[in-house]
């Protein structure tokens, strides 16, 4: 009897002892500085919102997004406000870029309107340009009228150059209208280059690739940029300031030719804009 009640006591005593050691783990772990239930928690929150798709989130979920850092709020806010400057600037962009087409589909037909030597479509009625390397000179001989003037140089003398005050003819004539012969299928150059060399008149001139067409540089010692930075020579036929060079107008007979200088760009001369190259 005394060996059962003192196994009994043993027993007691180590189960109390073992209560003891557990209570004393339990307050170790609640006390333990640095952990709190909400610690334990909050983990769990954030790996269910990475984790989480919209449509399967809960109540808990919603309810920490609206609680979330005011820094993620200004970033969603900012966010937002981005989405808004895009669907605000977005038709103007679209406006932009047909803007954009448009002017460059003007441009295409622009470009198609002209031909390999950037010469623009000849106007109705009128003669259309023949390649210098494509002239065909006949036998048959033909008459036209040729004249060289600087008049619009005695308008603004205080434009020439002083060194060419004196060579300016007195009446603007370097060459007055006169009658000349030429063989069906020569160029307007053809007719000034030899009606220059028979008379004797200075000529200055340059070969253009680009243009297909003789350039007139200088004529009786007048040359371009004499008079100022717009001036040069032009040449008319029949009224009309041809829109490509000397060397790609055929002359007919009967056609009245005439070069004459401009001090600004054909404005003062009756040609506009018009260009001789």
């Amino acid at each position: 009897m005394k060996k059962i009640l003192s196994l009994i006591k043993r027993k007691k005593s180590a189960v109390i002892a073992a209560a003891a050691i557990l209570a004393l783990l339990c307050i170790a772990f609640f006390t333990a500085p640095g952990l709190s239930s909400n610690d334990k928690i909050q983990p769990q929150i954030k790996a269910t919102q990475s984790t989480e798709s919209p449509k399967e989130s809960n109540n808990t979920f919603e309810t920490k997004t609206d609680n979330q850092p005011s820094s993620q709020k200004e970033q969603s806010k900012s966010d937002d406000n981005t989405t808004e400057t895009v669907k605000a600037t977005e038709p103007a962009s679209v406006k932009a870029s047909t803007v954009s087409e448009s002017t460059k589909k003007q441009t295409s037909d622009s470009e198609k309107k002209k031909d390999k030597y950037q010469t623009e479509e000849t106007p109705q009625g009128k003669p259309k340009p023949v390649e210098p390397q494509e002239q065909e000179i006949e036998d048959e001989v033909l008459t036209c009228k040729l004249s060289v003037s600087c008049v619009s140089i005695l308008n603004n003398m205080d434009e020439l150059d002083p060194s060419k005050k004196e060579i300016v003819p007195a009446d603007g004539w370097i060459l007055k209208p006169v009658s000349v012969k030429l063989n069906k299928g020569e160029s307007v150059f053809d007719v000034l280059q030899r009606v220059c060399r028979e008379k004797n008149i200075h000529l200055e001139y340059s070969f253009t690739p680009v243009y297909n067409s003789a350039y007139i540089e200088g004529i009786g010692n007048i040359y371009e940029f004499d008079c100022g930075p717009l001036s040069g020579w032009m040449y008319k036929v029949n009224d009309w300031f041809p829109n490509y060079g000397y060397s790609r107008y055929e002359v007919k007979g009967g056609d009245e030719i005439s070069i004459l200088y401009t001090c600004n760009m054909g404005y003062d001369i009756g040609g506009s804009n018009a260009s001789g190259e």
